[in-house]
């Protein structure tokens, strides 16, 4: 399961038991958040147990906590949710290149991949007096972007080769951020940034829900540009 972070919500899902024999038994988690730390590394599932049988519903003490180190588990990611974050993930990756497209290259500063408002923020302005135009514009690319059915491409670069490759048009990313190792690249929409979110496998899997810019606010040295499904 995916953790909240990276500017996207968490997965959810469920985690099931297993007996030896890798059956099923009446244990499970229904999993609503997964966080990780950072600095460690340490993964954690947070969620409500749920028992089948039916002398243990109601009674926490029935029996001590049964995910032991090493215990055998079946993970399912509930799958619309993921997709769901995916699209949206992946529609904020498709801002980037319909800026660019536009030839307003800007360097991102936040990407809020949420369903409760998505939007990608850059440092930079855009007059008032542009900003009917620009809107057009970006509505006009990411359309296109859409219509072109461009592949996702997911690679670990060493960081010398993720500075060039996500750097070529435009000083957009400190490399430092992301540490000294490998950096995981998504290139989606032909545009390539460091990433560790989740991501659909072409721009035209945005189409069914009608992915679009909705809008864009520029003030204090910030560009927002608002996106989100039209269906």
């Amino acid at each position: 399961m995916h953790p909240q972070g990276g500017g996207q919500p968490t997965d959810i899902g469920t985690i099931s038991l297993l007996s030896a024999d890798n059956d099923e038994e009446d244990i499970c988690v229904n999993v609503i958040r997964v966080d990780i730390d950072r600095s460690s590394g340490l993964v954690s599932h947070k969620g409500k147990l749920s028992f089948s049988n039916d002398d243990k519903k109601g009674d926490p003490n029935s029996q001590p906590l049964p995910f032991e180190a090493g215990s055998e588990v079946k993970v399912i990611v509930n799958e619309e949710n993921r997709r769901l974050i995916s699209e949206c993930h992946t529609a904020g990756h498709v801002v980037d290149s319909a800026m660019a497209r536009c030839g307003r290259v800007m360097p991102p500063t936040k990407g809020f991949h949420f369903l409760a408002g998505p939007y990608v923020e850059y440092k930079g302005s855009i007059p008032p007096n542009e900003r009917d135009e620009a809107i057009a514009s970006l509505k006009k690319a990411f359309q296109d972007i859409l219509e072109e059915d461009i592949e996702t491409k997911i690679e670990t670069l060493p960081h010398d080769e993720a500075d060039k490759v996500c750097n070529r048009v435009a000083h957009n990313f400190n490399m430092d951020d992301f540490g000294a190792g490998d950096i995981r690249v998504v290139t989606a929409a032909n545009w390539p940034s460091p990433c560790g979110g989740t991501h659909v496998k072409s721009t035209a899997d945005l189409k069914g829900r009608g992915w679009t810019v909705t809008g864009i606010k520029s003030k204090k040295g910030a560009v927002r540009v608002k996106y989100g499904p039209s269906k």
